[in-house]
């Protein structure tokens, strides 16, 4: 058995590593000003350790070099090229063929044109190199035949280069290598104009993914060989142009408002005409650099875009300054002179990098009111704040408001009582980390008052699958109450609810454009929710069976008996919501539907519909109206008059018998109700990171069989501030 150096540490947890660096998603904002230094480490470490047989050594500098790329300092290229230099230690230094495959893929999915290193080109770090490529091994391919010359072109043909090139264009075919097939027949074509030839150009390009290339070739096809009368030659390759017209992706890339800006995608230039709308684009994997100036200072833009069969993605282009990658270049150049203590190349990636890791940090601040014709007013002010780590994957969130809500509705004055004042505290926070594609969220959640007490919690788990496409999510959410008496202490009265919340959910991307979100909440409470300050009003039965809607208060105490009971309703309720939302964005418009319906064991059952059309003007001013309609049956125990039945006694006094759920709470029983309003969000600067927002809407609620009041007209008005910062 051949000897080799044994790792001292494990090469499997090396390639574990790498493949999960490299499978992680990138959007970075940077430069590529680190690919001339990354590719002369790459060139010290096979002159030096890898030369010298030191493939542990070369093994760990390069990971470490290829840590600091993976952060979006290189280039897509150079990072594929710092893994081929792995996968060449594997193979060629540790005889572990096995491994290398398995790097070798992760860099042609981060640079699908990525190379073998010149120089490491053969033998084992070949084979491995071909089985990666899912063929076996086969002697370095050669640069395409040259037309030798001296030949008679065959009868049919004008030019006897033309066939020559066409026949080695077919033999490449034949063998799989479809690059060299695509070669030849361009070469062919370049010495005579055949439909046969462009025919066959078309194919080798449709078997090597190159689709845009292979719809063009058979359009052309369509054309020519049409004007000659093939028209079974013609229809085919029309066929074949419709459905690669299904299968291309398409790719949007939207500017910003950087000056000079030039766009390249897998280093050809993006025509600026293309910029902003969708053109068609080979699937697999693209890089896209952008670089351009704002206020004179130099901006780039790079992020790998992975293009599915038949899908399509969009690209906002949002240039950052080069300067924020100048630690990953000192990093790479202390790399390079390490070359023989671990201890000097452990110093390069120590504690004293001053590269933070970015964060965004929003705060704001709102202020709304409410005002309704049944003489309610609440003020809420509010203050909230969310920090948001984009690498790290983690966020936190909170907030506290308070509600003052003072009244004198109907229901307070038919009990003779005066208006009243009361003060809600409320605080909340939350927490959620990206795992991989999966997402946990945690929140809480307190409201205080002076006769009530809740205190909620939940945890909730989303996946991102089929390329984010489909995110499937799961929730459950607990609430303990506690519902007193104001003046009485706990002790003495207090009531628990409990209240468990069950939610399913999925989000589907449609297209580019166009969110559907589906969502189910079965919702189980258990407790008496009566309210202890509502007291029933109770009539003879034959009183009962004439109440008008809307009576009023005068007319009720005539009519009423003296009886006096207080509102009572079942301890157990459990509640199921079904709703979705349909978001579709337009060039400068959104469309946002929502629908909710739901029904409980109470029997009440409801449908609520909310549409909102945000419209943006420029990039600092977006305005939305909105319209909303609810319509709900009643409880299956409302009255509009509760009847009571006296029965005399022999002696004593007469028995009083009353219904055993009773409520008088409104917005229990039937009702319809309609919202119409308008707001607005203004960015005050041009980074778009101080905004206003303000929003006001009408509130009309009809109530169908229910005393003292037929109809309540609500104003609610809100007026908030945000400012984002990094």
């Amino acid at each position: 058995m051949k000897d080799r150096p044994t790792p001292r540490w494990s090469t499997w947890a090396l390639v574990a590593l790498l493949a999960f660096v490299c499978l992680l998603p990138r959007a970075a904002f940077a430069q590529t000003s680190n690919d001339d230094e990354v590719n002369a480490l790459i060139g010290d470490v096979f002159e030096s350790e890898y030369a010298k047989k030191q493939y542990v050594d070369a093994l760990e500098k390069l990971q470490l070099a290829n840590d600091v790329c993976q952060k979006g300092s290189c280039s897509a290229k150079v990072r594929g090229k710092i893994l081929v230099a792995v996968g060449t230690v594997l193979a060629g230094g540790l005889d572990q063929p096995n491994d290398a495959q398995e790097v070798f893929k992760q860099a042609m999915k981060e640079y699908p044109g990525v190379t073998l290193l010149k120089g490491a080109d053969s033998g084992k770090v070949k084979e491995a190199w071909d089985a990666a490529h899912g063929k076996a091994a086969t002697p370095a391919q050669k640069e395409r035949k040259k037309y030798p010359g001296g030949k008679r072109a065959p009868a049919g043909w004008k030019s006897a280069e033309a066939y020559w090139y066409y026949d080695q264009a077919k033999q490449s075919d034949a063998a799989h290598t479809w690059p060299d097939c695509v070669g030849y027949a361009t070469d062919s074509l370049a010495a005579e104009d055949r439909v046969a030839t462009k025919y066959l150009r078309a194919q080798c390009n449709d078997k090597a993914g190159k689709w845009v290339e292979a719809q063009a070739d058979y359009q052309a096809v369509v054309d020519q060989a049409g004007q000659s009368g093939a028209k079974d030659t013609a229809k085919s390759a029309a066929d074949k142009v419709t459905d690669l017209g299904g299968r291309i992706p398409k790719l949007t890339i939207h500017p910003d408002k950087s000056e000079e800006l030039e766009v390249r995608l897998d280093d050809e230039q993006v025509p600026a005409d293309k910029l902003g709308s969708e053109f068609p684009i080979n699937p697999g994997a693209h890089h896209l650099v952008a670089t351009g100036k704002k206020d004179g200072t130099d901006v780039a833009f790079e992020q790998d875009v992975t293009l599915e069969e038949g899908k399509s993605e969009s690209i906002d282009l949002q240039l950052l300054p080069k300067s924020s990658q100048i630690p990953d270049s000192a990093i790479i150049e202390c790399m390079k002179k390490a070359k023989t203590s671990r201890s000097e190349l452990a110093k390069c990636i120590g504690g004293e990098s001053t590269e933070k890791t970015p964060l965004n940090v929003t705060i704001g601040t709102e202020v709304s009111g409410y005002h309704d014709t049944d003489h309610t007013d609440v003020l809420t002010p509010q203050v909230s704040f969310s920090v948001e780590s984009p690498t790290a994957g983690w966020s936190v969130n909170g907030g506290f408001l308070v509600d003052v809500v003072t009244t004198a509705s109907t229901d307070i004055v038919a009990t003779a009582s005066p208006r009243w004042t009361e003060i809600r505290y409320a605080p909340s926070l939350g927490a959620t980390k990206k795992i991989g594609d999966a997402t946990l969220g945690a929140h809480a959640s307190g409201s205080f008052e002076p006769d009530y007490v809740s205190g909620a919690g939940g945890l909730t788990f989303a996946i991102d699958l089929k390329q984010k496409t489909v995110t499937p999510q799961i929730g459950y959410d607990f609430s303990y109450d506690l519902a007193g008496r104001s003046g009485t202490p706990w002790s003495v009265y207090s009531h628990q609810i409990i209240t468990n919340v069950v939610t399913l959910g999925v989000a589907l991307v449609l297209d580019k454009s166009t969110v559907l979100t589906l969502t189910t909440n079965g919702i189980f409470e258990n407790g008496d929710t009566s309210k202890p300050y509502r007291y029933i009003p109770l009539f003879k039965p034959t009183d009962a069976a004439i109440v008008p809607p809307g009576l009023t208060i005068d007319a009720v105490n005539e009519f009423r008996e003296p009886e006096k009971i207080i509102e009572k309703r079942p301890t157990s309720r459990q509640r199921l919501a079904i709703s979705g939302r349909l978001a579709h964005r337009f060039t400068a418009v959104t469309f946002r539907a929502d629908e909710r319906l739901y029904a409980d064991t109470w029997g009440l059952k409801a449908s609520t519909t909310d549409l909102t059309l945000p419209i943006d003007f420029g990039d600092r001013v977006r305005i939305w109206p909105h319209a909303r309609a609810h319509f709900q049956t009643g409880v299956s125990f409302w009255k509009i008059a509760y009847a009571a039945t006296t029965t005399p006694q022999a002696s004593g006094p007469p028995i009083v018998s009353v219904p055993l759920y009773r409520v008088g709470d409104r917005e229990l029983g039937p009702l319809i109700g309609a919202t119409g309003g308008l707001g607005g969000r203004f960015s005050l600067t041009e980074q778009k990171s101080f905004f206003l927002t303000a929003a006001v809407d009408v509130i009309y609620t009809r109530f169908l069989d229910d005393l003292y009041i037929l109809q309540r007209t609500g104003f609610l008005g809100s007026l908030g501030a945000e400012l984002d910062f990094e």
